[in-house]
């Protein structure tokens, strides 16, 4: 007989219990392992910001052996399409989801207010992940996730947005979305910050994520060779800063003096030699205020030319470490039945504007580009290393994305399509084809589940499992033609907009952070006849376009996507209600913890008044960082050395250093007071022990924000702010720090820093 009780965990039992074992019979469930058991493993590697043209088995010059060899085993995509920025492709890749109707309609900055921008993944769409690992699957990830709302990436932020909330069982990375990639801001192993004080000097991120990915396949596999993997790699290259190893740059030194109309049309020369296009294909006109290399001086020239060096080497060591990980699959008999998927989650990105630029922030905050500055820095070989923060100009954007037009952001071609690889030898007869049909990044998730044989799930998280939008692929793995499923899609990324139906498409372009003026300014394109879209029809074909517009708003409506809103830095640093106070509230940080996140001590400082008091003791003799703020870009230190204390409001190669302050022995009290004028002038004095010591002296431009690290006390960690104490290393405190309080103040006259959301609505009606 077998004995349960109501509510008892064992009434599920099904085999027969009696006293003595002899007279039983055991049961055991069926485990998640053996639902799984022999199914391949899947590896995705997603690249960010990297461009069609980018690999060689796309047309390009750069060298990526590792991944043509794949292309030339497996199948590359001539008809991707993905969304125009990192967050909705990410979101999007992962659900099978159309990113707004997720709630990732932008990059994770803002919370707007709306359904289709809250910046973190809905919990009723369940990410690969989630599936793979509820179905037995072990499941990890590196890189970038960059799927959670900005304000959430700290030690008290919730947590049900992080990887390890959404499926994956090991994670390894960053949550934001762009990082040095000499000295990564704080990383996290799960969910805690890996605690490193310095990186060896050899630390490089792609490499580091590999490692870390190659670690975990290694001891995945000698735990249980039969049991299949997930794992996400999601590289923040080539993503800006385009910063490059030395030897990997080197090896493209004045590769790229002929310039961006040469390699445009070597590029598109290569693509017609490998068949990846036809005559259809016209190489679109550059951007409007993109000169032609041969107008430039000899002196832009030159600098533009180091830019695609770097860039060139950036991508030269993503290939590098694809082959890592080939090897590895290869080493351990695993490769064959593996399914691995290389893509970029865009175009390549024009951020760094007409001239680029060598450090962004400054761009971003909209600082002039010192092109002599940019020159002299690639003359003397620091252009792309830890110190700046490089972004290269449009020209060679749009070489990138060869042969369409336009780039990251927009919903033109040249942001939406970018290569995909897909290698699985079990089921690829064909290696080496080029697949023609139209597929989509929300087709990603539908297919790997169609392949693995695996169904979408009714529940997830507690609620009714949303079904993915798109419709698997997996038919053209085998059958060289199949169709596509698929005859609609549209794209929306800051008001720009676009609708592909059939072979129509249409698109409609807005400045950014400007007004919108019109939302009919529809571009009509035949994507048949013109997949470069050169000419526009919307004047010959109205009515098409009428229709189509329609088209548009119905899954505009459908999917969350209005409000349109074209706002530019403004729209990253306004907040929500309910994070007035917060961004308001004095902050105490304590020596002896990990660096506390960016994301904490940014709206405390961002254009406006603030003071910062820092409580210690100082006997003759001690010495070292009482706090550090930032990095080199944007940086407050205060430290004592040489029996003084001594300031230093660092930006970038401008630091503002006060004049050194004698101490006396005892416990110190030291404020740093600093007044935000308007128009991002500011100026700031200090007092000891509430003497003052130093007046009011200009210290501009304000800070916006810490663009890659937080706040440490007692050293200054990673990266060093000044060279001042650089041969010390993090240059530890070696006396006690009691406290460090930040206290906020009054916004700047004009800011647009912590702005609530609800006022910004008010002011615009």
């Amino acid at each position: 007989m077998t004995h349960s009780r109501n509510g008892n965990p064992h009434e599920a039992f099904q085999g027969h219990i009696e006293r003595l074992i002899k007279d039983s019979t055991p049961w055991w469930p069926p485990s998640a392992a053996e639902r799984v058991h022999g199914k391949p493993n899947v590896v995705v590697i997603y690249l960010d910001d990297l461009g069609f043209s980018d690999l060689g088995c796309y047309g390009s010059e750069i060298a990526t052996p590792h991944i043509d060899a794949l292309a030339a085993a497996g199948l590359r995509f001539m008809n991707y399409t993905t969304v125009p920025m990192c967050s909705p492709a990410r979101a999007a890749l992962l659900t099978g989801k159309n990113p707004h109707s997720v709630g990732c309609g932008w990059i994770a900055h803002a919370n707007p207010g709306y359904p289709g921008y809250k910046s973190e993944i809905a919990r009723d769409a369940p990410t690969l992940a989630e599936i793979l690992g509820d179905q037995g699957y072990s499941t990890m990830m590196v890189g970038k996730w960059h799927n959670t709302w900005g304000h959430q990436v700290h030690e008290a932020g919730d947590r049900s947005s992080w990887p390890l909330q959404r499926g994956f069982q090991k994670f390894y990375g960053f949550l934001d979305a762009e990082t040095s990639y000499f000295h990564p801001e704080r990383l996290y192993e799960g969910n805690n910050p890996v605690e490193i004080d310095a990186y060896p000097a050899d630390h490089f991120a792609t490499d580091d994520w590999t490692s870390r990915a190659i670690r975990w396949m290694k001891e995945h596999h000698a735990s249980e060779p039969t049991h299949p993997f997930f794992m996400y790699m999601a590289f923040n290259a080539p993503h800006m800063p385009i910063q490059c190893k030395p030897a990997d740059s080197a090896k493209y030194r004045d590769r790229y003096n002929s310039g961006w109309n040469a390699f445009r049309q070597a590029r598109f020369d290569r693509q017609r030699e490998l068949g990846l296009i036809d005559d259809r294909h016209r190489l679109a006109p550059l951007p409007p205020g993109v000169a032609s290399w041969d107008q430039l001086s000899a002196e832009k020239q030159e600098l533009f030319a180091r830019y695609m060096e770097l860039y060139a080497g950036l991508v030269d060591n993503i290939d590098q470490n694809v082959g890592r990980v080939v090897e590895f699959l290869r080493q351990s008999g695993q490769l064959d039945n593996t399914i691995l998927v290389i893509s970029s989650d865009n175009g390549a990105s024009a951020v760094g504007g007409l001239d680029g630029t060598p450090n962004y922030v400054d761009q971003r905050e909209g600082t002039p580009v010192d092109n002599a500055r940019a020159l002299q820095l690639a003359r003397e070989g620091k252009l792309g290393n830890d110190e700046t923060m490089a972004a290269y100009p449009t020209g060679w954007a749009q070489v990138s994305n060869a042969p369409f037009r336009y780039f990251k952001r927009t919903p033109l071609n040249g942001g939406i399509r970018v290569p995909f690889v897909l290698h699985w030898p079990q089921r690829i007869a064909d290696g080496g084809a080029i697949r023609r049909e139209w597929i989509h990044v929300t087709d990603v998730t539908p297919t790997l589940l169609d392949l693995l044989d695996i169904a979408h799930p009714d529940a997830v998280n507690g609620f009714d499992a949303r079904k993915p939008d798109g419709v698997s692929f997996a038919s053209m793995l085998t059958d060289a033609a199949a169709r596509s499923q698929r005859t609609q899609q549209h794209y929306e990324l800051e008001a720009n907009r676009a609708l592909i139906n059939g072979r129509w498409k249409i698109a409609s372009l807005q400045p950014r952070g400007g007004k919108i003026e019109t939302l009919d300014n529809w571009m009509l394109f035949d994507l048949q006849a013109d997949p470069c879209e050169t000419t526009d029809l919307a004047a010959q074909q109205p009515e098409r376009v009428a229709a189509m517009a329609q088209r548009f708003d119905d899954e505009a409506w459908a999917n969350d996507v209005y409000p349109l809103d074209n706002r530019a830095l403004e729209r990253a640093v306004t907040i929500p209600p309910f994070l007035a106070e917060t961004v308001n509230t004095p902050r105490t940080f304590f020596a002896g913890t990990p660096t506390v996140a960016r994301t904490v001590v940014g709206p405390l400082l961002a254009d406006r008044d603030f003071t910062i008091r820092s409580h210690f003791d100082w006997q003759p003799g001690q010495q070292g960082v009482i706090f550090a703020i930032g990095e080199v870009f944007v940086g407050l230190v205060l430290y004592v050395m040489d029996d003084a204390l001594h300031f230093i409001y660092h930006r970038w190669m401008s630091p503002t250093e006060l004049p050194a302050v004698p101490l006396r022995p005892g416990s110190q009290e030291v404020l740093l007071d600093y007044h935000a004028l308007g128009q991002r002038k500011g100026e700031g004095r200090l007092l000891v022990n509430g003497v003052e010591v130093v007046p009011m002296t200009v210290m501009s431009p304000t800070v916006m924000g810490v663009h890659v690290e937080g706040v440490d006390v007692g050293l200054d960690r990673r990266q060093r702010i000044s060279p001042r104490y650089a041969e010390h290393g993090t240059f530890r405190y070696d006396g006690a720090i009691d406290r460090v309080v930040i206290t906020p103040g009054a916004q700047a006259p004009g800011s647009i820093s912590n702005m609530i959301e609800a006022r910004v609505h008010r002011l615009r009606d």
